[in-house]
């Protein structure tokens, strides 16, 4: 166990700028000596900040971070236990395209002159979606170490200029290109049609499990997302976000869909016998066990060019489709954005603002109908 603080440290506004600095003495497991500082806009935010450093030095897992290089802190940074493994991989990637660069300035000495000298190297060598990637794992890392109290504020905030992602032109299907794909009479229509009237992610609709599934209420409760992590293959793990975590109400087309892919699952659970190794999940594959997200890839391109659509249309981009029906048919984007599980209905409305237009006109006709009527 960590010895105790050796005091409860001094809170000081710093001259001509709403901030407070907190310093504390410290002395970790190995007898090293130093000092801690954390910076808040409030007195109040500087008190919580010193306490969470106690309780750290308390549990033996403080770490005097103003003398930590840059390759130090990120190293010790990624490995959250409590994030997603795919997200940890994603992390692990992006720093190490970035320690080449700065790993061996001082956390407390980085400068946005550095971070971009890092972005015009990576633009060399790496797509921009990829200097994106790295831009967003150091900014993350950058505000984590203002919230340890490590620096009072990030360098990234100074860059005049950072990498931003390219707007990706939407593609959603029309709705006669849905009645053409979802005519095809094959053994992925029922995941079709569940995709796009439901607006489940891949991932989502991948992990669901029987158990989960309401057909008599009309509600999918999503409780998980089977994810392919590289090296450890096939995972189930927890909903992308707080908010992911939901109940789905299915139009009765969906259901009905649904019930008809239920018994002819049952009928192939009979035939394989033994050899079915069934996890109770909705759209397993062939043998009944989790099937690889690539596998659905494949199978949507077959049956797009069977539907005889040319366009390239992804998995994702029947999630999109779900969502501009549900909008184009005057559903309100609050129950739009609790469907999709986005965090918050500000991501919903920016990721459809495209649709907004159209609405306003329709809204604004719906309205000169009225006033006439009157």
């Amino acid at each position: 166990m960590s010895r105790r603080l050796n005091h409860e440290g001094t809170i000081t506004k710093k001259n001509g700028r709403d901030l407070y600095q907190g310093q504390i003495r410290v002395t970790l497991d190995d007898g090293t000596r130093g000092r801690r500082t954390a910076y808040a806009k409030t007195r109040k935010g500087v008190q919580q900040k010193l306490r969470a450093i106690r309780l750290q030095q308390e549990q033996g897992i403080l770490t005097l971070a103003r003398d930590e290089s840059m390759r130090e802190y990120l190293l010790r940074w990624y490995k959250n236990p409590d994030l997603r493994p795919n997200t940890i991989h994603s992390r692990y990637i992006n720093i190490n395209r970035i320690l080449p660069h700065i790993g061996g300035i001082k956390l407390k000495d980085l400068k946005a002159n550095h971070i971009k000298d890092v972005y015009e190297r990576l633009s060399e060598r790496l797509s921009h979606n990829s200097v994106v990637q790295a831009h967003g794992v150091l900014r993350k890392a950058l505000k984590d170490a203002v919230k340890e109290g490590a620096i009072s504020k990030s360098p990234i905030d100074r860059l005049v200029y950072a990498p931003t992602p390219k707007a990706r032109e939407m593609d959603c299907l029309t709705e006669e290109e849905i009645s053409r794909l979802l005519g095809i009479d094959d053994e992925w229509q029922p995941f079709w049609s569940f995709q796009i009237g439901t607006g489940l992610r891949l991932g989502e609709a991948l992990g669901l499990s029987w158990d989960n599934v309401d057909m008599d209420r009309r509600r999918v409760m999503v409780r998980r997302s089977l994810q392919a992590v590289k090296g450890q293959g096939l995972l189930y793990q927890p909903p992308k976000t707080i908010k992911s975590r939901r109940t789905v109400v299915l139009p009765i087309p969906v259901v009905d869909g649904l019930s008809a892919h239920r018994s002819r699952q049952a009928e192939q659970r009979l035939q394989l016998g033994p050899d079915w190794e069934g996890e109770n999940l909705v759209f397993p594959n062939e043998w009944g066990k989790p099937m690889h997200p690539t596998r659905v890839n494949r199978a949507l391109n077959r049956s797009i060019k069977a539907a005889g659509i040319t366009r390239h249309i992804r998995v994702h981009d029947l999630r999109h489709t779900a969502a501009s029906l549900a909008l184009r048919n005057d559903i309100h984007p609050k129950v739009v954005q609790e469907m999709l599980g986005h965090s918050t209905i500000a991501i919903t409305l920016d990721i459809y603002s495209h649709l907004m237009p159209t609405m306003q006109d329709e809204a604004a006709d719906k309205m000169g109908e009225f006033l006439r009527a009157g």
